[in-house]
């Protein structure tokens, strides 16, 4: 997807950035500097196409791409390139819902409902609102099926929207449930991000 695309929703997206990125409860940055909270042994990665950011673990894979609904950033433990990852977080964009009769938060609720549906369910927040934004996740064990045998997956989503403007966010943070444990204080980090930067749509 073009940036073009995003132009009209550019105003509510920023709200959104700052609302996750006080979700993470991180310690304020000093003035001036990047919204996002960089601990050691981490980087902060820019979020291409949308001038975003988030920190990222030093060692880790970055990658971005467009989908026919929007753009797809992933952060992983594992190369990308090299097929699917095991451990890492997707951010996806949404966009576009109007012309398919759907609003942002029947989107929301159908994609919640399935996922209740097909895995094992650890915890499902209720609506939490940030400004003029909804937000709701769930924390699941999800079973896959892989060239070695099932493999079970602790996954967290997170979904973000406002009636406001077109357009939804879904997060999804998974590692393989025996690990999960280690990795969990990476995926409190990475909650924190910021989608549309400063410098968006300035080129």
């Amino acid at each position: 997807m073009h940036t073009v695309r995003y132009a009209a929703a550019v105003c509510a997206a920023i709200l959104l950035s700052v609302a996750l990125a006080r979700a993470a409860e991180q310690p304020s940055p000093p003035a001036g500097s990047s919204p996002i909270f960089v601990p050691d042994g981490y980087v902060l990665q820019k979020l291409d196409v949308t001038d975003g950011s988030i920190a990222r673990p030093k060692d880790w894979y970055y990658d971005n791409h467009g989908t026919p609904s929007g753009w797809l950033w992933t952060i992983s433990k594992e190369d990308p390139s090299k097929g699917p990852f095991q451990t890492g977080l997707h951010i996806q964009l949404f966009a576009g819902f109007k012309k398919y009769n759907m609003t942002a938060l029947g989107f929301a609720q159908d994609f919640f409902q399935r996922t209740r549906q097909k895995d094992t369910v650890l915890s499902d927040c209720p609506v939490t609102h940030f400004g003029q934004f909804d937000r709701q996740c769930l924390e699941v064990l999800e079973d896959n099926t892989e060239p070695t045998g099932p493999k079970r997956y602790h996954i967290q989503y997170s979904v973000f929207w406002t009636p406001d403007a077109d357009m939804a966010v879904i997060t999804t943070f998974g590692a393989p449930e025996d690990d999960w444990e280690t990795i969990k204080p990476i995926a409190q980090v990475m909650s924190a991000f910021v989608i549309f930067g400063r410098n968006f749509g300035k080129q």
